[in-house]
């Protein structure tokens, strides 16, 4: 994050600008929640195909219990 920070604050300077704390906050804090959701996305589908791997047809039940599992664990990480 910190460099991030300090990128934009480069960024800023070098086209002439003033670096603004607040919008660099920002920017900073969407790139953070992006970077979270992506990895609960990935944790999810991974939590999923581990629940779902071998066996065989599952049943709506089945398969709405083991996708229920997978978004919580996803959730809880995010």
């Amino acid at each position: 994050m910190f460099w991030n920070l300090c990128r934009s604050y480069v960024d800023a300077i070098n086209a002439g600008a003033i670096p603004s704390i607040e919008n660099s906050w920002a920017y900073i804090c969407k790139n953070e929640c992006l970077k979270a959701l992506d990895e609960a996305i990935d944790l999810f589908n991974k939590t999923l195909q581990s629940e779902v791997s071998g066996l065989g047809p599952l049943d709506d039940d089945e398969l709405k219990e083991k996708y229920s599992k997978a978004k919580r664990v996803s959730l809880e990480y995010f």
